[in-house]
């Protein structure tokens, strides 16, 4: 993912799912992988792909999403 994508997907997210907060996210970078951290309760959730493959040769299409 490059950097437009990482701030697209990471700026989706208005609530925590783990304690829904409002208050916002932190954008971090470790390695090669990206997350976000909530402002209120400090949960990390890990931006990642997953490409949707379907048995008839077409191009998998990629979905963004939230690992926890």
């Amino acid at each position: 993912m490059d950097l437009n994508e990482i701030e697209s997907v990471s700026s989706r997210f208005k609530t925590c799912p783990k304690c829904n907060s409002k208050v916002g996210f932190w954008l971090g970078f470790k390695r090669d992988h990206a997350y976000v951290q909530c402002k209120g309760c400090g949960a990390k959730f890990e931006l990642s792909e997953a490409y949707a493959i379907s048995g008839k040769g077409e191009a998998p299409q990629r979905l963004k999403l939230l690992r926890n």
